[in-house]
């Protein structure tokens, strides 16, 4: 990871301000190095374990309140393990620092739900920091109570980004939404089945729930969002390019959910290039566009990797879409996206006429989804080969 992005990184502006204030009592106290070394080590401790403890209780609080949890990550870097729990994926990398899931609504009533599972997690984040406290006579504890108090505050603080909802939103943001948010949160359980039924390759099965919602909900984003990934589910993206264009032509979006619909927009544009289904010259700089300005909105760089991939390819670059691709499939969590990335990186293998390493790639992606329109497109161009 970069400097640059470090320092945008909260718990690392924590970390450092910790140490600083550690540093400066030890200083102060006169406890000498050891004693500021430890001090030191405990800033680090708080930084790391404070995070974990807010998101181990917003994983207890799904379950115990009936929401649904999809994916554990436990780590960052490269993957070292995964594996499925019932329906739960989790996933283990090399640098045992975070913890993070993906949660989100399956059971009514939405709201309520979501707002005992934030406030179980606050319990528990505020639970790891006064036990800091208690440790505070030690240059050790005093370090992690240094450190991970400003944190918890800052995550009590009422923010929503692209892949980021803090604990404070769940519990100060939640109850005070509009409308037309509130209505989105009360039609996901149905955009979520249907979105396990995709995931499970369950087309049909997936259909039957985006009719549902359409007859229910015909305006909102995720009806929208729903009835795209059915279209590209089903290889159809010149309709999936045209059913987003019109959804993001008529509708004002806050810079979140604009973020999300972008990258959106990007991923089908260049599918639909690749696929041959609309024409490059008018689709590939409006879809380079969407790429651009999702990131700009906030949505992460790194999460985009396997989209840039395929914008790689279609320019006639295969090692850096090789490259791109594999980034993409080490991180993205959804398997359907994984085994595109896959399909891509196999693909690119094919241009630098590569095929053992494409058949190595393919069949990941196989294990995957099989059944996904570029894995199963891109198996009938290496049999052919």
């Amino acid at each position: 990871m970069r400097a640059q992005n470090l320092l945008s990184r909260p718990w690392f502006v924590a970390a450092v301000i910790g140490a600083v204030v550690v540093t400066a009592v030890e200083a102060t106290l006169g406890t000498g190095g050891s004693g500021v070394a430890l001090g030191l080590l405990g800033a680090l401790v708080g930084v790391i374990a404070l995070p974990i403890a807010t998101q181990l209780g917003l994983l207890l609080g799904s379950a115990l309140f009936g929401l649904r949890v999809r994916h554990v990550v436990f780590g960052a870097m490269r993957r070292v393990a995964s594996w499925q729990a019932g329906r739960v994926t989790i996933t283990v990398r090399a640098l045992p620092v975070t913890l993070s899931a993906e949660i989100g609504p399956w059971r009514s009533p939405v709201v309520l739900r979501c707002w005992l599972a934030g406030l179980v997690s606050a319990l528990a984040g505020i639970a790891a920091a006064v036990g800091a406290w208690t440790l505070a006579e030690l240059p050790f504890g005093r370090g992690a109570a240094l450190a991970a108090t400003p944190l918890m505050l800052y995550k009590l603080w009422p923010r929503r980004a692209p892949m980021a909802t803090s604990t404070g939103w769940l519990l100060f943001g939640l109850p005070r939404m509009p409308r037309p948010e509130r209505d989105e949160f009360r039609a996901a359980p149905m955009a979520a089945r249907a979105y396990e039924a995709l995931r499970a390759g369950d087309v049909d099965g997936s259909r039957a729930h985006v009719d549902e919602l359409v007859r229910q909900h015909p305006d909102l984003n995720a009806t929208v969002s729903c009835r795209v990934s059915l279209h590209e589910a089903c290889g159809e993206y010149a309709q999936a390019c045209l059913l987003l264009l019109d959804h993001l032509s008529g509708r004002d979006a806050g810079p979140r959910e604009m973020s999300y619909l972008l990258a959106g927009m990007a991923g089908l544009g260049f599918a639909a290039v690749e696929a041959e289904q609309l024409p490059p010259d008018d689709l590939l700089p409006l879809a380079k566009k969407a790429l651009d300005d999702a990131i700009r909105l906030g949505y992460p760089e790194f999460q985009l990797s396997g989209t840039k991939g395929l914008l790689a390819l279609l320019e006639g670059e295969p090692d850096e879409a090789a490259r791109l691709a594999a980034i993409g499939a080490e991180h993205n969590t959804s398997p359907l996206s994984r085994a595109d990335d896959f399909a891509t990186l196999a693909r690119a293998h094919m241009a630098k006429q590569d095929n053992a390493a494409a058949r190595a790639a393919l069949a990941r992606a196989e294990d995957l989804a099989p059944w996904w329109p570029r894995v199963v497109e891109t198996h009938q161009r290496l049999h052919v080969a």
